[in-house]
């Protein structure tokens, strides 16, 4: 039976250099990930039954993403920018590089930025981000 599983390489990571500004696809990028967690509340109590009792608490998100640091990118310099300014973005996560297969977006604090200059490799960049707010995926997102 063949497989319906979906090749990851034509990904794209969007983002915005302001909130509400207008989305540009981040050059160079190797792999990105996004990870939704919800936190519970214990609640437990004697009449518990000798089970810890537990209610939904708050619903966080956050992510990460690797690239090949080009110098001369826009894109690239203008990560470090947001990071340094503190600013609030706009993100846009897609699976295949095309909407009509599905996204997910949401806005994001830039929370990491690293650079790696190996003697035997190339130059690469690493971010880091939380999200704000709600993780919201298109219709056609599984």
């Amino acid at each position: 039976m063949a497989s319906n599983a979906i090749a990851g390489y034509k990904g794209i990571l969007a983002l915005s250099t302001a909130n509400a500004g207008t989305m540009s696809d981040i050059a160079e990028i190797s792999d990105w990930s996004i990870s939704m967690q919800m936190g519970t509340i214990d609640v437990t109590t004697h009449d518990s039954s000798g089970y810890r009792d537990t209610i939904a608490g708050v619903v966080s998100w956050s992510g990460s993403a690797t690239m090949n640091y080009v110098t001369a990118s826009t894109d690239h310099k203008a990560i470090f920018d947001v990071m340094v300014n503190k600013t609030q973005v706009d993100g846009e996560f897609y699976m295949t590089g095309s909407s009509s297969d599905g996204y997910y977006s949401g806005d994001v604090y830039l929370t990491g930025f690293d650079l790696n200059s190996p003697g035997e490799d190339k130059l690469t960049a690493a971010i880091s981000f939380d999200g704000t707010g709600a993780l919201t995926r298109s219709s056609s997102s599984t």
